[in-house]
């Protein structure tokens, strides 16, 4: 009998062995294979961080959107270049404006018609003399050695005084000049000599003149070549009085 005991309690020592050795290959709790808790717990870590990063982002546009402040990138900055460094940037020529007056009127010779077929040849129009600009002025060639026919108009009875700024176009050459004289009802009212570099201002008394013929004679090219001298009356006018 001690035999057969001895013999069932080895058998059952072998069997417990047997059951250890296999509870052995199980995966403990704290083992992460596939599909653990642990890789479970990490990818709900991510998408919790991934949620909060986006809310910020979308409360950062909305405060952007409500301030005006439209986000930069990289693209929408472009430097713009200042309007002064362009090189044909220029100021603009002066124009000159004749003064009006309460107690006298005038006006334009580019309004009136010369006498005789003189009206082709004055142009009308502005001009410029010495760098400014004058809109209402008359212009025409001058004698410079073959017969010319200047530009004479009627002037009214209350006629007073002929004002014009007289030069030349700045396109001649500097040393060229032009004589210019003022006829009226037949006799010499003023002579006087202009260039490129210097126009001449007039104010001459026309008071009883009835006819005032404008005249002028060219220089700087010999009388046979008849070079082409235009002589421009920046604003000539006639004022009147009472």
């Amino acid at each position: 009998m001690e035999a057969a005991w001895a013999g069932r309690c080895l058998e059952r020592g072998l069997m417990a062995r047997g059951m250890a050795g296999e509870d052995a290959k199980l995966p403990r709790p704290g083992h992460d294979g596939l599909g653990g808790p642990m890789r479970r717990g990490q990818a709900l870590f991510w998408t919790i961080t991934g949620s909060i990063v986006a809310a910020v982002a979308i409360v950062i546009a909305l405060v952007l959107v409500n301030s005006g402040t439209p986000p930069k990138t990289a693209s929408s900055h472009v430097p713009s270049a200042p309007a002064s460094a362009s090189p044909h940037a220029s100021p603009s020529a002066p124009v000159v404006i004749p003064e009006t007056s309460s107690t006298s009127s005038f006006k334009y010779l580019s309004d009136l018609t010369p006498s005789g077929k003189l009206g082709e040849l004055v142009n009308t129009g502005p001009v410029k003399i010495s760098g400014s600009i004058y809109p209402k002025s008359i212009s025409f060639y001058c004698n410079v050695g073959d017969p010319t026919a200047f530009p004479a108009y009627k002037l009214k009875h209350n006629a007073r005084r002929f004002k014009a700024t007289v030069g030349l176009a700045a396109k001649l050459p500097p040393h060229f000049q032009a004589g210019i004289v003022l006829v009226g009802n037949g006799r010499t009212l003023r002579t006087f000599s202009v260039s490129v570099l210097r126009p001449k201002i007039v104010n001459v008394n026309v008071r009883g003149i009835h006819i005032l013929q404008l005249e002028c004679f060219g220089s700087g090219g010999s009388p046979t070549a008849g070079f082409a001298i235009a002589v421009a009356w920046g604003n000539a006018r006639i004022s009147a009085g009472h």
